[in-house]
């Protein structure tokens, strides 16, 4: 017994599965408490019940506390009990690592069957804030009327038989039929319990295509905001399906549905849903900032800003290649020299300036010593043009230069002189033009990150279009750099722009095809989005359209290897198999074309190996499973004794297939496993 604290309509019947009560345990499955889902939930339920309230509080770690959660809410005369009850349980402890599979099914606590650790850990603020007359124990129990009335509240006893007493002493007796089983859907989507909302999701999971449909269309008219039912349905492979799912959310979502609104504008091609859902943003927004803030990001009738002149001009042609370093030499000597003939000639100090910061990043770019050298000079220099047609210019060079050394409020001031609005037909220089557009890029999202709770409680839409107009600009002028890219899209990112971020992101990809953190950034973003499967679908596609076949042919590979564990992981052994396969075909292949892969190449295929060998043996293949493991150790011997991303080594895999090996009478093909078996 302990203080503690938490942080924390008729068409669609005849479609549907035969009567089951989803809550029938299995014979491997131990009886439970009737835990509800939230406590919205559990105070519906009190309402069509007539029941009272029991609130469970719980942790882990301590004695009274384990032997409620692991013995007393499954002991059947104690269920028996709380049937008198419309029960909640808080806990602060989290006990799996996701809420949710890859599919958005349910992934339930196992210490409180029938709620996610995020429900349990949620309520408790909730509950504080009602009935805990402000301290926080456990274990405790409260018993609440139906007009709010504490009936018991039990914590610090000597015994746990006091609480248990006081539960059955208490308990109250629902109204005939009030929320009993039933198959009838219509009425089950006008229910908020946790029996009714098993249901609807079993029939989901069961259900053929015609009876999703059904589902869904009853969804989009249901009163009990199916949002478990939808967010299944929000991940389904089927367009038509999401189609239909992302319509249903945009009628029914609530303020704490934005995470589901978000995540179908993630995944909608179609116009006119999109509409609808953010439709349905703005309508929540009005009582809700959070739900304002996101609609704001994507209102089609806020006018876009526009970089300001001179840089949203044409631009000149390149007076060097700041790409090569005797050329930006050469540019820095023309310059000297012509300062040294005229003193004043602030076109030729604007350009040493330039040139100085072209060599400095050159210098950060290849790893040299001197650049924060180059740049003192730039912005030294750039103090020195005292002409105003050239102020703007020289202004970026100050900002660039501060921002690469660390300088953010010089960097500020300067960027906002730099984009000072003046009638001006003049063409900057395309590199400094370019590095200012970085700088948009990189800067915006940085000063938003210095204060992220204040940026999530405002419309961030200025400068996102900002971001967005630089970033175009950059695109089309052909300056663009990966790193001034990927910044631009965190923005869209943090500010729900997911789409739009996925979509830039396979633009970078296509510009720096041999990038790991372009890669990552974008499989990362189509795996949240879409889902793994959709991760194997991109790559096809980039690796048909790519110039440098043999690199794109290794991230494929690389990604089949990061989709299969992850498939691994959600026991989807069909899907997995077939990513390792992909993995073990690609990365050869990046071989064949580029013998740099070579090492790289074979250490993920030997991984892939392992981790296929692992599927084979549970499916009672150990020969094939042996096959796997012997090519191997002739690929990379060294990479046996390597993790793969289940923390599994592929000399351990060995040891089990060579022990089914063994019990299964091959002995000779055992024997052959000998030499990698771990010692």
């Amino acid at each position: 017994m302990v203080a503690f604290s938490v942080t924390a309509a008729a068409l669609f019947v005849s479609l549907l599965a035969a009567p089951q009560d989803p809550a029938a345990t299995t014979p491997a499955e131990k009886p439970h408490v009737e835990w509800q889902r939230t406590l919205a939930d559990a105070l519906a339920v009190q309402k069509a019940t007539g029941l009272p309230l029991l609130i469970a509080v719980n942790m882990d770690g301590e004695v009274f506390n384990e032997r409620f959660a692991n013995t007393t809410y499954h002991d059947a005369a104690f269920i028996d009990s709380t049937r008198g009850y419309v029960c909640v349980v808080a806990s602060p402890d989290r006990h799996t690592e996701r809420d949710y599979d890859a599919e958005g099914n349910r992934i339930e606590c196992p210490r409180f069957p029938g709620c996610t650790c995020s429900e349990h850990i949620a309520i408790e603020p909730e509950l504080f804030a009602r009935w805990f007359n402000n301290t926080r124990n456990a274990p405790r129990h409260l018993g609440v009327s139906t007009e709010g009335k504490v009936l018991f509240d039990r914590f610090l006893d000597q015994s746990m038989q006091t609480a248990i007493d006081a539960i059955a002493k208490n308990r109250g007796k629902p109204k005939a039929d009030a929320l009993a089983p039933t198959d009838d859907v219509a009425q089950l989507f006008t229910r908020r319990d946790a029996f009714a909302r098993r249901s609807l999701e079993a029939k989901w999971r069961s259900g053929s295509f015609e009876a999703k449909r059904a589902l869904l269309a009853a969804a989009a008219v249901a009163t009990n905001d199916p949002v478990d039912l939808l967010r299944a349905a929000l991940r389904t492979e089927d367009s038509t399906l999401f189609g239909h799912a992302a319509l249903a959310t945009a009628k029914t979502a609530s303020k704490s549905s934005l995470i589901d609104l978000e995540d179908a504008l993630a995944r909608c091609d179609d116009g006119a849903v999109t509409q609808e859902l953010v439709a349905r943003l703005f309508e929540l927004g009005a009582n809700d900032a959070a739900a304002a803030r996101l609609a704001a990001h994507f209102d089609p009738n806020k006018k876009g800003v526009f970089v300001a002149k001179p840089w949203s001009n044409p631009w000149s042609a390149k007076r060097f290649d700041p790409t090569d370093r005797a050329t930006v030499e050469a540019e820095l000597d023309a310059c000297e020299a012509a300062l040294r003939q005229r003193a004043t000639d602030h076109e030729a100090r604007l350009r040493h300036s330039i040139a100085c910061i072209a060599l400095a990043a050159l210098l950060v770019r290849d790893g040299g010593k001197g650049a924060e050298l180059w740049f003192g000079d730039a912005i030294t220099g750039a103090r020195k043009v005292q002409e105003p047609a050239l102020a703007e210019e020289a202004q970026a060079v100050l900002a660039f230069a501060a921002w690469m050394t660390g300088d953010g409020p010089a960097a500020a001031k300067a960027l906002a002189a730099a984009q000072s609005p003046r009638d001006t037909t003049r063409q900057p220089d395309p590199f400094l033009a370019g590095c200012l557009l970085e700088l948009l890029t990189q800067s915006i999202p940085g000063t938003v990150y210095l204060d992220v709770e204040a940026a999530r409680q405002r419309s961030l839409r200025s400068e996102i279009d900002i971001v967005r107009v630089a970033m175009d600009l950059a695109l089309q002028r052909n300056v663009a750099t990966e790193r001034g890219l990927l910044a631009g899209i965190g923005l869209l990112e943090f500010a729900g722009l997911r789409h739009a971020a996925r979509a830039r992101l396979a633009t970078v990809v296509g510009m720096f095809p041999s990038s790991p953190a372009a890669h990552e950034r974008w499989r990362n973003r189509i795996a949240v989005d879409l889902g793994w499967n959709a991760v194997g679908k991109a790559y096809a596609t980039h690796v048909g359209q790519a110039q440098d076949n043999p690199t794109a042919e290794w991230f494929a590979g690389y990604a089949a290897l990061l989709a299969a564990e992850q498939h691994s992981r959600d026991q989807w052994a069909d899907r997995a198999l077939a990513a390792y396969a992909d993995a073990i075909d690609r990365l050869p292949r990046s071989v064949q074309g580029n013998a740099d892969f070579t090492d790289s190449a074979h250490h993920y295929v030997v991984l892939a190996l392992g981790g296929r060998a692992e599927l084979l043996l549970a499916r009672g293949h150990a020969e094939d499973a042996a096959a796997d493991l012997l090519r191997a150790a002739q690929l990379r011997e060294a990479s046996l004794d390597e993790n793969d991303g289940l923390q599994r080594k592929p000399r351990a895999i060995a040891g089990r297939v060579a022990r089914a090996l063994e019990q299964a009478g091959k002995h000779e093909l055992a024997a052959r496993l000998k030499p990698i078996l771990p010692q």
